[in-house]
């Protein structure tokens, strides 16, 4: 019989290198988050044992409380399987909007975990709009809710005079002096064609905006 690995159900602890800072240090708070979930999983199965066993001196008080305790063991266990999935490798995917927007789906679960869970989620959800607030392009502006907005046209530009034709420089074959050579081995990088920002080839959506690279 095959077990699961540990891996399918724990994150890693681990960042990747290419995360922004910011981002980086939001994926620290939600797998903190994850662990808390698991915890409060443990401790409420823990109460849920004690009160079954009391129930049998103390009647139903203590078996009402002890099924309570169970249901919340159950939805602290089943937040901590899904928040890696929609969360934390959504970090590591690059997917930074959806990352914050299922952080505010397990900040309210967290409080069945004491509140604990949530804390480090409100974390995250912070760092990783502070990331993408940092890599909009000025004076982006993002649409409310609900709220449709039409984009002017830009002003008619009329085109520059063709410059008058001069004589022609001599061929270079080397580079000027001061001038940076090329370097091949430089990020290939992408641009959005919602936002206009850009970003590593190797993500499979935008990080400011969320849409899916073309």
């Amino acid at each position: 019989m095959s077990s699961i690995p540990m891996g399918n159900i724990l994150a890693h602890p681990g960042t990747p290198p290419w995360l922004p800072r910011d981002v980086a240090e939001g994926r620290k708070f939600a797998w903190w988050g994850q662990i808390m979930f698991f915890v409060m999983a443990l401790v409420w199965f823990i109460i849920a044992i004690s009160f079954t066993v009391l129930a049998f001196d103390r009647g139903l008080g203590s078996l009402v409380v002890a099924v309570i305790a169970f249901f919340a063991m159950i939805i602290c266990g089943v937040a901590g399987l899904f928040m890696k999935r929609t969360v934390i490798d959504a970090i590591d995917q690059g997917r930074f909007v959806d990352a914050k927007n299922d952080s505010i789906v397990w900040i309210v679960f967290g409080f069945v975990g004491f509140v604990i869970p949530s804390l480090f989620l409100i974390l995250t959800y912070a760092k990783i709009s502070d990331a993408l607030a940092a890599q909009a392009p000025v004076g982006y502006q993002p649409y409310s809710q609900g709220q449709v907005s039409a984009q002017m046209p830009p002003p008619y530009m009329p085109p520059p005079a063709a410059p008058q034709p001069g004589p022609a420089p001599p061929a270079q074959t080397q580079a000027a002096p001061g001038q940076q050579p090329y370097h091949a081995h430089q990020t290939p990088m992408v641009r959005c064609k919602n936002c206009n920002v850009q970003y590593p080839t190797f993500m499979h959506s935008c990080p400011n905006c969320g849409a899916p690279k073309e």
